[in-house]
Order: C-alpha cells, then sequence, then structure tokens
C-alpha cells in the first residue's frame, strides 16, 4: 500500500523532514473576544517513504483514553521503524475537550437550532461557509485527513457507558476500499468489527465514511468507557494502533494476535421500562441467550420493579455503568452475528 503523497507530503507550508517528529498547531477559528482555536497535530515521518496514516481522537471531549493512546504513541514509536508517515491528532474538537463533553456546550447552548448539528465528526468533508461544527471538520479534511491513505478515528461510548472493544467500518457502498477496513479492524484486535449499512456508525457525512469513498481505507474504533483515563485500556489501544500499523506497511511484521473479532451487523439497545437503580447481572462479551436477565431494576424502597431480558440470542457488546436510569435509557446493548 505504498502512498503517492508521502514523498511530497505538506502540512500548511512546514517542511517536513524524514526521521523527525514535528509539532504543529493548525488555526481552526477565531472565538468571539478575538481569541483563536488551534488544533495540536504531531506528525512522526519515517526514514523510508511509505503510507500516510491519519490517527485521530477525542471529537468528542468526554473521549479521555482516546487522548492518552494517541499521545503515547506520538512519543513513544521510534521513527527508525516507521516507513511513511503518521499524522497523530489527540484532539480533533479543542472546545469539547476543555469542558469535558460531547459537544462544545458554550456552541450549542447559545443558539441550538443555528449550530445545529453541533457536531463535527456528523459534518464532514465540511463547510467553509458553516457553523462552527462544520469549520472545525472542514479545516481537519483539508488541512490533514484527505493527505492520508488510512484513517483511523478513535472515540469511546458517552460517559455513563462502557463497549468491549470494537471497530466500525464505512458501508459496502463507500467502495472497495471497505474489505481492506475490516482487515486492520482485526488486525487492531477488536472483539467486535461492526459492519454496517445504516444507523449512525455509517452515517455519510461521518469521516470515515466521507474518507473511504474518496479511496482511503478508513475506520472508527471504540474502547474503554467515556469520562474515564484506564492504563488497561490505554495499553491495549496502543498494542492495537501498533498491530494497525503492522498490518498496513508502517511497521516491520510481528503483528500479536488477541481481540475476539467477531463481525456483527448490528447493536441492539436493551432499555428499561421503569426507573430507578439498575443491577447489571452480564458482563460485557458475555453470551446471553434469549430471555436471559441481564438486568433489574429496583425502585427506591429496594423494591425489584422490573427484570430486563435478553430479546435474542447474542454477545453483549455495551454496558451502562451510570447505576441510575429512568425508563427509556440502555441497560446493554446486544450484538447480531453476521
Amino acid at each position: 500500500m505504498a502512498s503517492q503523497t508521502d514523498s511530497k507530503l505538506d502540512i500548511t507550508g512546514v517542511k517536513l523532514s524524514r526521521g523527525e517528529r514535528t509539532k504543529l498547531k493548525i488555526p481552526l477559528l477565531e472565538l468571539a473576544d478575538g481569541s483563536g482555536v488551534e488544533l495540536p497535530v504531531m506528525v512522526l515521518r519515517g526514514a523510508e517513504p511509505g503510507p500516510v496514516c491519519y490517527i485521530g481522537s477525542a471529537f468528542h471531549g468526554d473521549e479521555i483514553n482516546g487522548v492518552e493512546v494517541v499521545g503515547r504513541l506520538a512519543r513513544e514509536l521510534d521513527l527508525r521503524d516507521l516507513r511513511g508517515t503518521i499524522i497523530l491528532v489527540p484532539a480533533q474538537n479543542p472546545l469539547s475537550l476543555q469542558v469535558q463533553h460531547r459537544y462544545m456546550v458554550g456552541h450549542l447552548l447559545k443558539s441550538p437550532l443555528d449550530q445545529s448539528p453541533a457536531d463535527p465528526w456528523v459534518c464532514f468533508p465540511g463547510d467553509p461557509e458553516g457553523n462552527m461544527a462544520s469549520l472545525i471538520a472542514h479545516r481537519i479534511h483539508t488541512e490533514l485527513m484527505r493527505k492520508a491513505d488510512i484513517m483511523v478515528d478513535i472515540h469511546t461510548p458517552t460517559t455513563g457507558g462502557r463497549y468491549a472493544p470494537f471497530a466500525f467500518l464505512p458501508p459496502g457502498s463507500a467502495g472497495d476500499t471497505v474489505d481492506e477496513s475490516e482487515r486492520l479492524a482485526k488486525a487492531f484486535g477488536a472483539d467486535f468489527v461492526l459492519a454496517s449499512h445504516d444507523g449512525v456508525y455509517v452515517q455519510s457525512t461521518s469521516p470515515h465514511v466521507v474518507m473511504a469513498k474518496n479511496g482511503s481505507v478508513a475506520l472508527g474504533l471504540e474502547i474503554g468507557e467515556g469520562g474515564r483515563l484506564e492504563q488497561s485500556v490505554t495499553e491495549q489501544g496502543l498494542r492495537g494502533l501498533r498491530n494497525i500499523l503492522r498490518a498496513a506497511g508502517l511497521l516491520s511484521s510481528g503483528q500479536e494476535n488477541f481481540g475476539r473479532k467477531l463481525v456483527i451487523t448490528d447493536m441492539t439497545p436493551v432499555r428499561a421500562h421503569r426507573g430507578g437503580l439498575m443491577h447489571l447481572r452480564v458482563q460485557l462479551n458475555e453470551d446471553v441467550v434469549k430471555g436471559q436477565v441481564v438486568a433489574t431494576i429496583t425502585n427506591l424502597f429496594g423494591e425489584v420493579v422490573e427484570e430486563i431480558t435478553a430479546p435474542f440470542e447474542g454477545p453483549i457488546v455495551r454496558i451502562a455503568t451510570f447505576p441510575i436510569v429512568s425508563a427509556g435509557e440502555r441497560v446493554v446493548q446486544l450484538g447480531v452475528p453476521r
């Protein structure tokens, strides 16, 4: 997968020398007080030519584990072992990271209708004449992403939820690179690989779908839990990213083999119908059968008011970690194997 752009890579006019780490700050937008919002970027160039790989995290500001994973990869990777170039962006939405929230809260609250959508992740390839979310997406796509042969986008679930490590792919209609995206997802060591044709993970304006339609290999990852920084998750994420880089030819061979690597076509939420305190009866990655109790809900007097059961047989892909629930909230998500 030799890159056509690695030998002439240019980012905002900065000379990028081989065998070096280069830190950049890319202007994103201007705030009302005249201060600028900048995107922190680290570019790693190997001694030898090869593919260009973009790795980013924290489009949503509570996705803390990804920030640590990308930051550690930026400083720990030995450039003598690297072929090609890696563009690393630890916080793809700095305004969300500042408030550790999924969205830029001040931006959203000021004028919700005008600022919709408020999430850059659903605004790709962006619009230079759009709102703040669209401006961020436009700068990231124009200055960085579209220069890459491979794009890896790291997430965690919303605060209060936890996923088994899983990867999500562009839809099959996105182009010929989707099979290669699946191969890299399995190399990452994901327990589950979501290959879906509809739903939130294959929106046409999400970055991995836009990149795939433009001919790049692109995938997203979900690891750990929102709002938390966990060493075990960081270590697993680093091992997985190194595996992706090996599988894509940027690092020498020697992939580790771990993860369940089960391809699923959907993740079905199982919701509470009563409010109260949730008591989980299952664990992540556990295989359940139809009718099995996955959680119970007790009211404030300690009385069991609901037993929540699995609607079909499948693996537990996501669990809620907040013990307080209201009617309609997710308690688990079940995977639908391909």
